[in-house]
């Protein structure tokens, strides 16, 4: 368990949901005190009817008592139904932690495995384990053996306290004496520390197995989302990976199942010293207080009572003790949500505004950058020297894996350079707000992403837009006459996971994405494989009006297609991470050099 994780609970929990935690503890005072009202007054009333008290007064302890629990039971009722609100409040308020730390992780370390598995520890830490509302449950149950403990003691002391005159005889006189109860109490030790024993073996199995199944857990996600995905359905029947997937969820399954088996059966073996004590102690208890009343030293009432105490002490014992080892179980799986959320990022953080210029002037360079991914020590970019002058379009080619692609995110300042500096102005882009700093660029990776949103608001990338301004942006990237064929035009939702949505094609997903570029609006347009999903004619159209979109703004291109290049007032030329060649088409294809070589690979597509 982490130091101080319970108290960062506690702590969280009354911030999330304030007074949660006073509801909980008011909840189980009531609680406990209905539970031990019959106790008490059913001994009262038990006595009475044994010694033919009046009618009259065993029903006015009768209503007392009935009156009470009525009171108790309906205001704990009302309680425990606000602390399941709350406890559900608090568990969607702390997955909507989760999310927000995962937009600002930096994204080199949200991407990596390790960052992987701790967010799914996280959740399966909370969701299977010990989520905030399972923690406050063990920590009523506590609370409530804690008050129950103290509600028996009371109860049970007069049954200790040595009688004036008892029958003759050595096991009469034995039970008289105050030191007797060490039978009773000798007993409820023997069952803590085997009930201790047993429940802390039951922990470390069920955290050895849950550290063992993290990864586990994360690839039977996966597959079990792949196939609910109906996006993957094609593939699925026109390639029959069925068979294929069936085994690797099989295997998984097979793995989670003689896990749970290996859990269970241990479990199970262990409970039964527990109830074999609890046993012998049920016999000892009843013996001893039975005897009491048959040697005349508690009424037949009183032993009703103090059966009931004794048994309410021993469950409450051992009850707290459990849930004094759940609560540390709890937070030792919450610690891994404390793990995640304490995550710094490494990124140096910025302050410096970027420029505000009327004409959108920057200026990037990159001096003596070189890059590895992290974990590795082979380098993706090798001390790469660049500047991108301010309105130019710029072309970024070379072959997969040349490093086209990193160099753009290490422009974007989602990694950082492993050597060298990339200054914007002057200034090195670490120095500047991030938040300020990727205002200034838009960008449409060949990965990108469109959301179950509307269509304006995939564009906007906002709830609120400018109609007229969407409507342009997606005229321009050739998306209008398929908007004319939507139901509700910009306001129509896309994909399935909202009502009435509507799926639209690869070309059509990258026409949008192309249009939430052009909306931003910002001083540098980075397109990585712009038109990779467009059929020859679209990709035509679009080049055909790059100009005017793009026409006041720093532009960086991406792509395979050579044919892209020709419009651009420099082609940079990657090969093995390095800038091998750099000028415009002409130029290069006099240098006869990798550009030529690539372009005459692909010149009889643009005959």
């Amino acid at each position: 368990m982490k130091n101080n994780t319970i108290s960062k609970v506690l702590k969280l929990t009354h911030r999330l949901q304030p007074g949660h935690i006073t509801l909980i503890i008011i909840a189980k005072i009531i609680s406990v005190t209905g539970k031990f009202v019959p106790i008490v007054f059913g001994s009262i009333i038990l006595d009475d009817l044994i010694q033919h008290k009046p009618f009259e007064e065993i029903l006015h302890y009768a209503l007392i008592m009935i009156s009470i629990v009525a009171f108790t039971s309906l205001a704990y009722w009302g309680l425990n139904h606000i602390i399941s609100v709350n406890g559900s409040v608090i568990g969607e308020k702390v997955d909507q932690m989760i999310c927000e730390k995962s937009f600002v992780i930096d994204y080199d370390i949200l991407e990596k495995s390790d960052t992987l598995d701790m967010i799914k520890k996280a959740q399966d830490g909370m969701n299977a384990r010990g989520d905030f509302s399972a923690f406050s449950a063990h920590f009523a149950s506590f609370i409530e053996h804690a008050l129950s403990i103290i509600y028996s003691i009371v109860l049970l002391v007069p049954l200790f306290m040595p009688k004036d005159s008892v029958m003759s005889g050595f096991l009469p006189g034995l039970l008289n004496k105050g030191y007797s109860f060490i039978i009773l109490l000798f007993m409820l030790a023997l069952s803590i520390v085997v009930s201790s024993i047993v429940k802390q073996k039951e922990a470390r199995l069920q955290h050895e197995l849950f550290e063992r199944n993290v990864q586990t857990n994360r690839e039977y996600g996966y597959f079990y989302n792949l196939i609910f995905d109906y996006a993957n359905g094609k593939y699925v029947r026109l390639y029959k990976t069925q068979p294929l997937i069936e085994k690797k969820m099989n295997k998984i399954v097979q793995y989670l199942e003689d896990s749970f088996k290996l859990m269970f059966t241990t479990t199970n073996k262990n409970q039964l010293p527990v109830f074999l004590v609890n046993c012998l102690m049920q016999i000892v208890s009843y013996l001893y207080v039975g005897l009491k009343a048959i040697f005349g030293m508690i009424s037949i009432g009183s032993a009703l009572k103090y059966i009931s105490a004794y048994s309410n002490l021993v469950e409450s014992v051992s009850g707290i003790f459990y849930s004094w080892i759940e609560i540390n179980v709890k937070s030792e799986y919450l610690s891994y949500f404390y793990d995640f959320m304490e995550i710094k990022n490494k990124q140096y953080e910025g302050t410096i505004p970027t420029e505000k210029r009327d004409d959108n002037e920057f200026e990037i360079e990159f001096r003596d950058v070189s890059f590895r991914y992290p974990n590795t020590e082979n380098y993706v970019l090798r001390h790469v020297n660049q500047k991108i002058k301010i309105g130019t379009k710029t072309a970024v080619v070379g072959k997969n894996g040349a490093g086209k692609t990193t160099f753009i995110k290490l422009l974007c300042r989602l990694y950082e350079p492993t050597e060298g500096q990339i200054l914007l102005n002057g200034v090195d882009i670490r120095y500047y707000d991030y938040k300020d700093y990727s205002r200034i660029f838009s960008v449409v990776f060949q990965d990108f992403n469109l959301f179950s949103f509307s269509i304006a608001q995939n564009v906007a990338c906002d709830k609120d837009f400018d109609e007229h301004k969407v409507n342009d942006c997606l005229e321009r990237a050739g998306f209008g006459e398929r908007l004319k064929t939507m139901p509700d035009g910009i306001g129509t939702n896309i994909y399935q996971m909202q009502d009435n949505g509507v799926e639209i094609s690869g070309g059509e997903a990258q026409k949008i994405a192309i249009a939430r570029a052009l909306y931003k609006d910002a001083p540098f347009v980075i397109l990585d494989e712009p038109t990779s999903a467009l059929d020859p004619v679209a990709e035509y159209e679009i080049y055909q009006h790059f100009d005017k979109m793009v026409q006041d703004k720093t532009s960086i291109y991406i792509s395979h297609r050579m044919s892209s290049c020709r419009f651009c007032d420099n082609i940079l030329v990657f090969d093995q991470g390095e800038i091998v060649e750099q000028g415009s088409h002409e130029k290069l294809m006099e240098a006869g050099g990798l550009y030529s070589e690539l372009w005459n690979a692909q010149a009889q597509y643009y005959a």
